[in-house]
């Protein structure tokens, strides 16, 4: 019946798109086509649990089916649109992520989390630079760097190429029921990650730029390098201290008012994601230090959880089609070889990085045996990465951009499942308590489901 319902849908957006193809950008347009993702991506979720795997995928799987490069029925300009919900989906992924970091019970895996995002994070880094200069001869746009250049975009490039996916992490986990060591690590361990990636770029992109001459200094006589740290202090300091602040304000939220509140902390992670990214902050990390803040400083810590439940599945089901939309499925062809080298070298370095660093800090054995599953996704930050390395090196960005988004797409569709899997063979899954977020076998199942659902047709 699910099947048949997405087959239903997809026909009637291609008809509907038949007498609207010259408005693929106008408003109504884009509430059509947010319409149809949430209802087409919600049911494809529940086809593909049918055959065991995540209904991430079947969200990813059904953006692809009807983004630009298959079907057609979603446009670049209604993609484009639907972007808006990617920061509000980022913001909960990551407030979820910070509640469920209790400091007091992870201390434990702390070992652990700091062995193996040295061995397996920052050594997958060290490993893929070294594989893109071994392999420069394949990538065009490396053919006339001198060596100190290739060995700098190298670095970069690792760097680009080793980025996690907090999002799929989290939407897995809950999906899966699962808690328990291996949860716990890979979810502390793809936050860190996240933030020794964002470090390593900035440090290593600027080098490089000083490679191509353009990282003398400006104007007023400050170098490149104290501008860049300058920056990224005042984006992981200054994102960690408003975070504080947001989390001061759901704490007093949560105390004092008590309606409204699910629609507050969706307003909040709006704000978050819109006007950080315009105040050079990092939306994730406001998010995760204000979650982070609530659960260990406060006492609303599952008072916020619970508002988030109740109101996160339709932006998690939109942000997924969203994403799976976006997947640029033409640069494969072009990218192929390369990006098959890479995505097998990365899954090399992640899955024995995670091993030897669980061994040295004797972390238990099912963390060491799947942990490194848990790294493989990538979503968000790749991506904006790969954007942010194309703007830093105009002169050939936009053809490395396209090879790490080739990667990200390989990645995208392959590692959810075996993340998934991993969590069933490690015993963890189901071991978590059930919870308004995690996805109902139906829609009449979950009221806040059936609000959003109604809202674009009445647009």
């Amino acid at each position: 019946m699910r099947l048949l319902i997405v087959l239903i849908l997809l026909g009637l957006m291609h008809a509907t798109r038949s007498f609207t193809s010259g408005d693929a950008g106008t408003p109504a347009a884009t509430s059509l086509g947010l319409g149809f993702v949430l209802l087409s991506a919600f049911f494809a979720g529940g086809v593909f649990k049918r055959f065991g795997l995540p209904r991430l995928t079947g969200y990813i799987a059904i953006g692809i089916t009807a983004g630009p490069y298959v079907l057609g029925l979603l446009t670049p300009s209604m993609v484009t649109s639907l972007k808006l919900f990617n920061g509000v989906a980022i913001a909960l992924i990551a407030l979820t992520a910070g509640l469920e970091i209790e400091l007091q019970r992870m201390r434990p895996l702390l070992r652990s989390i700091g062995y193996i995002t040295l061995t397996a994070v920052v050594g997958t880094v060290i490993l893929l630079a070294i594989t893109v200069y071994l392999a420069r001869d394949l990538l065009p746009f490396m053919v006339d760097m001198t060596t100190l250049q290739t060995v700098a975009v190298a670095g970069v490039l690792g760097a680009v190429m080793a980025a996690q996916s907090p999002a799929v992490v989290v939407a897995l986990r809950d999906e899966a029921e699962s808690d328990g060591p291996l949860t716990q690590t890979v979810l502390g361990v793809v936050v860190l990650a996240d933030l020794v990636v964002i470090l390593l770029f900035a440090v290593l992109s600027t080098l490089a730029k000083s490679t191509f001459g353009g990282g003398a200094g400006t104007d007023d006589g400050t170098s490149d390098v104290w501008l860049t740290i300058g920056n990224l202090a005042w984006e992981i300091l200054g994102s960690m201290v408003v975070g504080v602040l947001v989390g001061v304000l759901f704490q007093l939220y949560v105390s004092f008012i008590a309606e409204g509140g699910a629609l507050f902390i969706l307003t909040v992670s709006f704000a978050v994601a819109e006007v950080g990214q315009r105040l050079a902050l990092d939306p994730l990390l406001v998010a995760l230090a204000a979650g982070m803040y609530v659960r260990n400083v406060t006492t609303g810590g599952d008072r916020v959880q619970k508002l988030i439940e109740a109101t996160a599945l339709p932006v998690y089901v939109v942000f997924f089609a969203v994403t799976g939309a976006g997947i640029h499925l033409d640069v494969l062809p072009l990218v192929g070889l390369p990006a098959g080298i890479f995505v097998a070298t990365r899954a090399f370095g992640l899955l024995v990085g995670t091993r030897i660093g669980a061994r040295l800090a004797k972390a238990p054995d099912v963390v060491e045996r799947y942990a490194g599953f848990g790294l493989l996704p990538q979503a968000g930050l790749a991506l904006a990465l790969a954007l942010l390395f194309s703007r830093t090196f105009p002169e050939f960005g936009s053809a490395a951009s396209a090879l790490v988004l080739g990667i990200v797409a390989i990645n995208e569709i392959v590692a959810p499942v075996l993340y998934r899997v991993a969590l069933v063979k490690s015993g963890e899954a189901g071991k978590g308590k059930r919870s308004a977020s995690r996805i109902p076998d139906t829609v009449e199942s979950t009221p806040a489901v059936q609000t959003v659902v109604v809202a674009p047709s009445e647009a």
